[in-house]
């Protein structure tokens, strides 16, 4: 569980090309907002969700959307009740002063830090996310995508670890066989 001890963040971000960066073709038509300009389905950019623990862990999921019910339930599923959690000021969080001491920052006011209130570290840790998969990967598909975030969360986790403990730690885990079955479901 994340938020036991320490102060825990929660946001939510999109992965996906830019509107403008795509060909005419690709964009999302003006007519039918549920199309391309050539017809086919539009493919809105993937909501990922995530919570922080400062100077700790990540917990990340991908969602269909930020909404009040994939907040709240992701929240609870990784913070103990009465844990202390900040977010931005987004709609999807009101549900939250009910089970938590919830604070926000108000970005529409650009008010960013307010004393110990402030989203910096999970902001960092998309800025992270979001270069490697950009950079490294380009993009992901709708399939596989909690698979990328899985591995930066735990590059994330693990970064206070030795190349020794990480080396262990990975022979450990792959002391199972992983069929070609499992690894493309």
């Amino acid at each position: 569980m994340l938020g036991d001890d320490k102060m825990a963040e929660t946001d939510a971000t999109y992965i996906g090309g830019k509107e403008s960066n795509k060909h005419l073709n690709k964009r999302r038509s003006q007519e039918d907002k549920s199309l391309t300009n050539e017809g086919k389905p539009y493919k809105a950019k993937k909501t990922i969700i995530g919570i922080i623990e400062r100077n700790s862990k990540v917990a990340l999921k991908y969602v269909s959307g930020e909404t009040t019910q994939n907040m709240v339930e992701f929240v609870k599923t990784h913070v103990p009740q009465d844990s202390t959690i900040y977010s931005d000021e987004a709609a999807a969080y009101t549900q939250l002063k009910k089970t938590y001491r919830h604070d926000n920052v108000k970005h529409s006011l650009n008010i960013y830090v307010e004393g110990q209130v402030h989203t910096n570290t999970i902001e960092n840790f998309w800025s992270i996310l979001k270069r490697g998969i950009y950079g490294v990967y380009h993009q992901v598909s709708d399939k596989h995508i909690s698979r990328y975030l899985d591995e930066y969360a735990a590059r994330w986790n693990n970064r206070s670890l030795t190349s020794n403990e990480r080396f262990e730690q990975f022979l450990e885990g792959s002391e199972s066989v992983l069929s070609y079955k499992k690894l493309v479901k």
